[in-house]
Formats: structure tokens, C-alpha cells, sequence
């Protein structure tokens, strides 16, 4: 995973954290406290809005309403890497923490106290991974989530709402191939150090499909799309875009082409083969990874116990099923049960009426749109773009029609409503209305969250379909199956990674759950994106765990309604605060029932 999730993350914040070394300075009254704690914590969101320049287009429609000048900003698409910006981001992440620590935590307001704690959660595990010992641990060129990939991605849904903005893209991709190269630097000290972990061929054949798109690009496409609808003159229009293209050939292109050629001439060199484990660090690295990426409070060890009970449990369940309905199974087998939905829009309207056990959040306006072939990456069905803070425009849904093609399937389905609701977009939307704070609504969001809570959601959806077109029986079936490939890859992930596993230890022991020669696909799946698939699957059984206890103390009293409300409250946060907002919830139900 790459290691800007433990660090460039936090880094964004900083350039508020120590213009603020008294921010909590003063008398013990909690409205005094609560006010100053608003002031620091939108001092966070605005530093970083007025110091990142791309990050501002994507969360900031109208800048002039926060006081932030746009054509005064420094231009980058990111801070390059070096031992002077390590050692700096660590200094600012302790001060953030110091100045946070001088809050009174008893006098915030639930919601503060909520921030308070996500914040000093971060800061902890990026103090962690700033270790010298770690200096080299993380990859930029990562298969998923690796920066050359992520950057196609960002270019390619980057809007502009005004002349300015638009006049200075050019200056945005020429700070490309610096940035590039301090991460090619980077990357050839990794293989010095031996803790080089790459998948060279995958990352080369990204680089050199940029490459050879040229001007046909998505990313340039957009980019030269953003003159239009701005009032401009045609011969206007044309001057800037003649900039943004020559920008683009220049900068864009060879930056991606010095990746490709740097990787190439380091393909003899070393690169580590296993998971993390096999580096003389790697076992403590990858519990940072594990901590960052699941927000969990349970150890590896803890967390792989669960996944086997899981496994076993979902195992009985469908070899169950498969008893009662042979017919059914085989059908399931044989993909022969579709949904009736013709449509991405049709399954959104069909899944907004049937989430009645979410918390009301209004009517949402939206678009779905393919993702163009040449961003696709093809470990991604679909995206939801995250909107600014004063958004007017609708929501924005990318789809992988390579990874959706089987539009009837039920897994389009669940995707949808991964993605839209009611996942990533119904959530962010409820987050929008309820919280207060603009930092938690742009920097404050945890992916272990995120993602945890949008594959509960894409399973409990098939609920929905109960009654339908495709048989109760093979709706179980489904989920059944979504459930074991969840818990198994959890396990291999910290098997590989955590415990170690060797290549021919791993065949071994998961060779027989895949089809002949898959297994070092899987294998090298592990190796190459360590927790890459947690934030998804520790999430999920944390909340089926969670929606058990809460069942099981509340018996007839329990609702779906209830349990999401209380899923839902405090935003995008770790487990640690939706646990103890779900006991609160539990707690409220209990006490009367007890009084009765």
C-alpha cells in the first residue's frame, strides 16, 4: 500500500499545526474550549485548502468564501520525498499532537471529542511509521495504489470553475517530473537497502500505456475540456489549451516515461520476493499498515482467529444450502441468476427506496459514467468521487464497465450499492448534513470506515432482492460466498505478510481454494499491496460483529434502522468510537426494558 496513507495523509494538516501553538491557551470554560477547538480544527481544513493546490479544486468550489486566493497558491502534485520533507512532516505531526493535547478533552461537545480522538489516533500510528527504521518501507509504485496510477485518476476527474484555476494547469504538470523523479530516487534507494517489494512489469506497462496514448489520453482530454463553459472566447479557449498541451507533451509524458526507464534498468537488482515479514523490519511495519488501514483495535493475530471462525462458519452454511437445493446451488454455479435491472440508474433508484433502514438523507443528485479505458486499472470496479465541501454540481460515480460487464449479475449490483447507496455516496452525503466540521468532512475520514462500511452494505443490499427474480436460497448463496472470499483473503494477507508464509507455504495451504495455477497470482496479490484489501474485510467483520452483539442484547427491540443510525453517527471514524456508539445504542434500548 502506498505510503502516503500513513503520512502524506497527515502531512496535508501540518501546515496548520503550528501556526496554532496556543490555540488552546486559556480558561476552563467548555464554551471557550468548544470554540477554540472549531477555530483549530478549521485552521487544519483551510492550511491545507491554501497549501494544496489540487486538493483545493477537488474541495473547495467557491475559495473566495473561505478566504482562500487560489492564483496566490504554489502549484504541485505533490511534496516530493526527501530525508529534509521525512524529517520535517515528523516534526509537524508531534506539534499537531502537542497542540492537540492542549485541548481539555471532558470540555468538548461529543462530536469534538469524536475529532479529538480520530486526530490523536492518526498522529499516533504516523508517529510509528516515522522511524528511522522505516525510512524505506512503502512503495510509491504499488499495483492499486501506486502514485503513477493514482495521478491518471486525479488528472482525469479534475474540474476548474474559473479562469484562474484554468491558467495555471500548465504549471500543475510541469511540476510532474520533479516530483516523479524524487520518487525514482526513492524507489533506487529502496533497492540499495534491500527492502525493494515491486511488481516491475505491471508498473512499466502502466508507464509505457501512457505513454503510447499520447495526446489521446483521458487525462489531456479533460484537462483541454476545462476551457469550455467558462464565458471564454473561442481564440481564448484555444490559447490556453494550446498551453495545457504542450504542458502535457513535455511534462506529463516524459515523467512517465523516466518511471518506465528507471524501472527498467533496475529489473536486475533486488527486489523482495515475499511479504513483509521477509525484511529485517517488515513484521513491525506491517502492523503499523494493518492499524492504519483497519482502525481496528484487535491485533493481526486477533483479527486472523476471527476471519478463520468466520471462513468455517460460512463454509458449513453454503455446503448447507448446497444440500437442501441442489438445483439452486448448480444453478448458482453456472451464473444462471441475474437481477432484472437494465441499467447502473435503474439498480440507484431501485436501491434508494429499498434503503429504508438508513437514516433519512434527501433526495441525491447524481451522474454515473464509465472510467475512460485508459485510467481503468483493472483492480477497480468502480469509484465514487468524493465532493467539495459547498458542492452544487451533482455527485460523481465511475464505473468499470470492464469489471461491470455482466450488467445483470448480482455483483453489479452490489457494487452499486458499494458505491452509491447506500455505500460511499449515501454516506458521504449523511456526513455532509451531520457534521459539523469541514475537516471532517474532507480530512478527517478514515478508509478502514469507509471501506469496512461499504462492503457491509453492498452484502446487506441483497436483502433487498429477497422476493425477487433470483431465488431466497441463491441470494444466501451469494452473500455466502462474498463472506469466505472475504475472510480468506484476510487471512492470507496476514499469513503472507505478518506470519511470513513462503510461496510453497502458501500453496500449501490455500492452493486447493483456487483454480490450477492461481495460487502464486494470490500470492503475489499479498505481497505486492500489503493490507491493500483489509480496510475493506476487518471492516465488514468488525460491523457484522458489532450488528451480532447488538441483536443478541437487544432481541425484539432491535432494528436495522437503529443499528445503522448508530453505525452512522459520528461520521468516518475508527471502530474504537462506533463501538462505544453502538453500545450508547444499546445502552438507551436496554435501560427501559430493565426499568420495565
Amino acid at each position: 500500500m502506498k505510503r502516503q496513507i500513513l503520512r502524506r495523509g497527515l502531512a496535508l494538516l501540518l501546515t496548520a499545526a503550528l501556526v496554532l501553538p496556543l490555540a488552546a491557551c486559556g480558561p476552563g470554560d467548555p464554551a471557550t474550549v468548544q470554540s477554540r477547538f472549531d477555530a483549530f480544527t478549521e485552521e487544519l481544513f483551510l492550511g491545507t485548502m491554501s497549501s494544496d493546490f489540487t486538493s483545493s479544486l477537488y474541495f473547495l468550489e467557491d475559495p473566495a468564501a473561505f478566504g482562500i486566493d487560489r492564483s496566490q497558491m504554489e502549484v504541485s502534485v505533490g511534496t516530493p520525498d526527501t530525508d529534509e520533507n521525512f524529517t520535517a512532516a515528523a516534526q509537524q505531526n508531534r506539534a499537531l499532537l502537542d497542540t492537540l493535547h492542549r485541548f481539555d478533552r471532558s470540555l468538548l461537545t461529543p462530536e469534538q471529542q469524536d475529532t479529538y480522538d480520530l486526530l490523536e489516533w492518526s498522529c499516533n500510528i504516523s508517529a510509528a511509521s516515522y522511524e528511522d527504521r522505516f525510512r524505506y518501507y512503502g512503495s510509491y509504485f504499488s499495483n492499486l495504489s501506486g502514485v503513477h496510477t493514482g495521478l491518471l485518476t486525479t488528472l482525469s476527474e479534475l474540474q476548474v470553475s474559473s479562469e484562474s484555476d484554468l491558467a495555471r494547469l500548465p504549471e500543475l504538470l510541469e511540476s510532474i517530473p520533479p516530483y516523479f523523479d524524487s520518487l525514482i530516487a526513492y524507489t533506487r534507494r529502496q533497492q540499495e537497502e534491500e527492502v525493494l517489494t515491486i511488481d516491475f512489469d505491471s508498473v512499466i506497462e502502466v508507464c509505457d500505456g501512457v505513454v503510447a496514448a499520447g495526446e489521446e489520453s483521458a487525462v489531456l482530454q479533460n484537462l483541454l475540456a476545462q476551457a469550455e463553459g467558462l464565458g471564454l472566447s473561442e481564440e481564448e479557449a484555444a490559447a490556453y489549451q494550446a498551453k495545457i498541451r504542450q504542458a502535457f507533451l513535455e511534462n506529463f509524458i516524459p515523467a512517465y516515461q523516466a518511471v518506465a526507464d528507471a524501472l527498467r534498468e533496475m529489473q536486475g537488482g533486488f527486489n523482495n520476493e515475499e511479504g513483509l515479514a521477509a525484511l529485517p523490519d517488515g513484521q513491525d511495519y506491517y502492523t503499523i499498515l494493518f492499524q492504519a488501514a483497519t482502525a481496528v483495535d484487535e491485533s493481526p493475530e486477533e483479527v486472523y482467529q476471527q476471519a478463520e471462525e468466520r471462513l468455517s462458519s460460512a463454509f458449513s452454511r453454503l455446503g448447507g444450502l448446497a444440500f437442501l437445493y441442489p438445483d439452486l446451488y448448480n444453478g448458482w454455479l453456472e451464473g444462471v441468476y441475474e437481477t432484472d435491472f437494465s441499467g447502473y440508474e435503474e439498480m440507484l433508484a431501485f436501491l434508494t427506496g429499498a434503503a429504508a433502514d438508513f437514516p433519512a438523507v434527501g433526495e441525491l443528485r447524481y451522474v454515473i459514467d464509465p472510467i475512460p479505458e485508459d485510467v481503468a486499472n483493472s483492480g477497480v470496479a468502480a469509484y465514487f468521487v468524493n465532493p467539495a465541501v459547498d458542492e452544487t454540481g451533482p455527485l460523481r460515480i465511475r464505473v468499470n464497465t470492464e469489471n461491470t460487464a455482466e450488467l445483470r449479475a448480482p455483483g453489479t449490483y452490489m457494487t452499486l450499492a458499494h458505491e452509491g447507496i447506500p455505500g460511499h455516496m449515501y454516506a458521504a452525503s449523511l456526513f455532509y448534513q451531520d457534521l459539523g466540521s469541514n475537516f471532517r468532512k474532507v480530512l478527517g475520514s478514515q478508509t478502514g470506515y469507509n471501506e469496512g462500511y461499504a462492503t457491509y452494505v453492498e452484502l446487506h443490499a441483497l436483502e433487498y432482492l429477497e422476493g425477487g427474480e433470483i431465488p431466497d436460497p441463491v441470494l444466501e448463496m451469494e452473500r455466502l460466498n462474498a463472506e469466505m472470499s472475504y475472510a480468506l483473503v484476510t487471512m492470507m494477507d496476514i499469513d503472507v505478510n505478518y506470519y511470513g508464509l513462503s510461496r510453497e507455504e502458501f500453496t500449501g495451504q490455500y492452493g486447493s481454494y483456487f483454480a490450477e495455477g492461481f495460487a502464486d497470482t494470490y500470492y503475489d496479490l499479498m505481497r505486492l499491496e500489503p493490507t491493500a484489501y483489509l480496510s475493506y474485510y476487518v471492516g465488514w467483520m468488525k460491523i457484522e460483529a458489532l450488528k451480532e452483539q447488538a441483536e443478541k442484547a437487544l432481541d425484539d427491540a432491535y432494528t436495522d434502522l437503529g443499528f445503522h443510525t448508530a453505525l452512522l453517527r459520528s461520521g468516518s471514524v475508527p471502530y474504537f468510537i462506533v463501538e462505544r456508539n453502538v453500545q450508547s445504542w444499546i445502552d438507551s434500548l436496554a435501560a427501559p426494558a430493565e426499568a420495565a
